[in-house]
């Protein structure tokens, strides 16, 4: 089942134009572990770096970069459960995590320039598209308006991102 973004009906003033996601997306999120809030997050990140400076493969790369941009955005969904929700920290833990989705997709043009199947990666690339711009708009709900804006445009990011993979696919 995919998330299908709808346009409500702008015949009335009171009608949204934003896009309406109908149903989840069936693709989970790993648990992120510590939260950026943590004192001991910089060791994890050290830790993540490392590993993937010694990851050579590119379709590898892809998957583990996908891992991080996974984990990030389950980060950010915690980060809004906590008593205190700091919307920057949840913007820019989500933002960072987009980041590491468009990594994966260099990464994934780079398997396929060298002659590598990349069918199932741009599959689970696209389904994981989808799950994030859907997990972006239910987060955007808990946070006040300036930060519910920059999570759209980090959808928009994601939407084009989905664009991306279809056409490294397709070449």
């Amino acid at each position: 089942m995919t998330a299908t973004p709808m346009l409500a009906d702008t015949s009335s003033p009171s009608a949204q134009t934003q896009p309406v996601l109908l149903s989840n997306v069936e693709y989970d999120l790993p648990y992120p572990g510590l939260l950026p809030d943590n004192p001991l997050y910089i060791l994890k990140v050290m830790r993540d770096g490392i590993v993937g400076f010694f990851i050579s493969d590119p379709l590898e790369k892809s998957k583990f970069d996908l891992l991080q941009a996974d984990k990030r955005l389950n980060a950010g969904v915690y980060l809004t459960q906590e008593t205190k929700v700091n919307d920057g920290l949840v913007v820019s833990t989500i933002s960072k995590g987009e980041n590491y989705f468009q990594e994966a997709i260099g990464q994934l043009s780079q398997a396929k320039m060298q002659g590598q199947n990349i069918g199932n990666q741009a599959g689970v690339l696209q389904t994981a598209a989808e799950k994030h711009i859907y997990v972006i708009h239910q987060v955007e709900a808990s946070l006040s308006p300036s930060a519910q804006k920059a999570l759209q445009g980090e959808a928009a990011r994601v939407v084009t991102f989905e664009k991306m993979v279809k056409q490294t696919a397709q070449k």
